[in-house]
């Protein structure tokens, strides 16, 4: 009985620990946003995180979400933004729930920081939205469904595999903020994001 008294009090505070450090990670996300940490490697990059910060509508046909990239190699902005916003239209029935294809389209809209601040820590960034006069965010708004059919039998050619399907909407840039393509490194407060212009896809 004692061992499985000391095993549940260690359980506890495994747990504990656990929830602390993803807390930590998700200090980022105000509330009432909901966070999901996303770990990924890309090729000569690994253990890149995402910290996904995100609100659903109650009918599952809205949802909302900024993008905080961690760990990131230089040069390599592009990709790992393109890594967890593909995730998150690959995954959006886990984190929010589904609509199907024949019923209705949820609109997705994701905020990415054209003017942000940037860390460089140990040969790698960390990218953040700016706030005040570093605000500029690119707006993406994206369609997507869930395809509720299976291969060869779907009922609309916009489900060619039996999973889901997304499609961009617009691209609109929100904010004022003025940022000079200041380098990095070092660490800059505000600065220019070194990746593509707001619109141009991949």
């Amino acid at each position: 009985m004692k061992k499985y008294i000391i095993l549940l009090v260690a359980t506890i505070i495994l747990g504990f620990v656990t929830g602390n450090k993803a807390s930590g990670q998700c200090e980022v996300c105000q509330q009432p946003n909901l966070c999901y940490v996303l770990t990924f490697d890309l090729p000569d990059c690994p253990s890149i995180q995402a910290v996904i910060c995100y609100t659903c509508a109650v009918t599952h046909l809205q949802a909302y979400f900024q993008i905080y990239l961690r760990n990131v190699c230089l040069g390599m902005e592009d990709e790992a933004y393109n890594y967890a916003r593909n995730w998150v239209l690959n995954n959006y029935a886990m984190l929010c729930g589904s609509t199907p294809c024949e019923v209705e389209s949820a609109k997705l809209t994701f905020t990415r920081p054209i003017c942000g601040r940037v860390e460089y820590v140990n040969g790698r960034i960390n990218i953040y939205k700016g706030n005040w006069d570093c605000y500029k965010q690119c707006i993406e708004e994206w369609e997507w469904c869930w395809c509720n059919c299976v291969p060869g039998q779907c009922w609309d050619d916009k489900c060619p595999n039996p999973h889901v399907h997304w499609a961009p909407i617009s691209f609109t840039i929100e904010g004022n903020g003025n940022c000079k393509p200041l380098p990095y490194p070092p660490s800059q407060d505000c600065t220019l994001i070194n990746w593509r212009e707001c619109g141009q896809e991949e």
